[in-house]
């Protein structure tokens, strides 16, 4: 994320490795690197974020928070530096295709609507709504985003037959290959009546709402690469995995699934993207080289084109139990395998969230991530919530863009 409305400085152990956390400055020139061209960051800063990358067609854009004023305002300013990054990428916010918000507090909800209209009159883009905490104990909200350069498709899906979204949101975004998906819930879209009997239900009416939406933009559940499940309760994950891994019987997406509730009464919410092409399943090795574990719910990571969709993944053993430093080091060695396997490298990362059970160790996760990236860092956003793993303190997942 980056910081808006003064100075930000954190007491963290990031000093004593000589990390200094500081005001980024943002330029108007990208650099490249690679495949991927960076936007917006000050050569001299040491944020271990970008505040945007260029990749293909898109442009994925860090989380964005501010501290200062009441939500409106915080949200105004936050939209507003995020219209600038995307302005020095050449785009606005009419190419914007799939939104992720995360609010402090979810009575907020109207309060970001009204904002999000005077933003996107028409046509808005996909959006995710979750409540998290933040970096910043002052901050409401932080804002993510996934653009499509101009002169590529944005179109809008949505069956003829479904009802209008009283949200200013759209429900589906296609662009050439890719269809992003908002945060589905459990309901029946065609009326949006909630769906009743329990958590395997609403799973099932998720699921049959993206079959419908895919189905518009030609593509099946066989074509979905990335999913983020945001559960509210863990005493439904045994159910809700039942249902899930029934959709992908042989080939399940790459998978990041936190404790984090959306605005509503509906306890769980899916957002997927899906890409047309031939997939590959990456299955990464172990740390001592023998063939890695096949999991019946997730991909490690799948491979489509130039694109690698990495699943959220953690370090939790015996020896990182009760150190988040190490869990994040533990978590970027599995992602260095798993991209070494799809024959990737951390250069190649565009797109990151990194998940915190407590946001005071933000600066204890970055002195791991610091290390494994190095520079060129990808888009970021990092937010607190919960997580399934019941010692996972951290938890990560990316895209990368050969």
């Amino acid at each position: 994320m980056f910081f808006l409305r003064g100075p930000f400085m954190r007491i963290t152990t990031l000093a004593a490795v000589g990390i200094c956390i500081g005001i980024l400055n943002i330029q108007m020139a990208g650099a490249q690197s690679g495949g991927k061209q960076i936007i917006g960051r000050d050569p001299a800063s040491t944020m271990p974020f970008s505040p945007a990358v260029v990749a293909g067609d898109f442009i994925y854009l860090s989380g964005s928070l501010s501290r200062e004023g009441n939500f409106t305002e915080q949200a105004h300013a936050v939209f507003e530096r995020l219209g600038q990054v995307l302005e020095q990428a050449g785009a606005g916010f009419d190419r914007v295709a799939a939104v992720t918000v995360y609010l402090k507090d979810t009575s907020d909800f109207q309060a970001m609507n009204e904002v999000f209209r005077e933003y996107w009159p028409t046509e808005p883009p996909t959006r995710s709504t979750i409540q998290a905490d933040f970096v910043t104990p002052d901050a409401l909200l932080e804002v993510s985003m996934v653009a499509i350069k101009p002169g590529a498709e944005r179109t809008i899906i949505k069956p003829d037959d479904w009802a209008e979204n009283a949200n200013p949101y759209s429900y589906a975004i296609k662009s050439g290959d890719t269809l992003f998906l908002a945060h589905l819930v459990g309901r029946n879209y065609r009326d949006n009546s909630n769906v009743e009997g329990g958590i395997q239900a609403e799973t099932e009416a998720i699921f049959e709402a993206a079959r419908q939406l895919l189905a518009e933009a030609d593509m099946s559940l066989a074509n979905v690469v990335s999913s983020r499940v945001f559960l509210g309760d863990f005493d439904m994950f045994a159910d809700m995995n039942a249902t899930y891994r029934e959709q992908w019987p042989d080939f399940p997406p790459a998978r990041a699934t936190v404790l984090a509730h959306g605005p509503g009464s509906s306890p769980l919410g899916i957002t997927l993207v899906a890409v047309k092409g031939e997939r590959e399943r990456i299955i990464r090795p172990n740390p001592d080289g023998t063939p890695g574990r096949v999991s019946p719910i997730l991909s490690h990571a799948v491979r489509v084109g130039n694109r690698l969709y990495l699943s959220g993944m953690l370090g939790v053993n015996d020896e990182t139990r009760t150190d988040t430093q190490a869990q994040t080091r533990e978590t970027m060695a599995t992602i260095g395998r798993t991209l070494d396997a799809a024959g990737f490298g951390f250069e190649h990362l565009v797109d990151g969230i990194v998940y915190l059970t407590d946001m005071s160790e933000w600066g204890e996760m970055n002195v791991a991530y610091v290390e494994a990236i190095g520079k060129d860092f990808p888009a970021r956003a990092a937010v607190g919530t919960g997580l399934v793993s019941s010692d996972g303190r951290v938890e990560i997942m990316f895209t990368a863009v050969r």
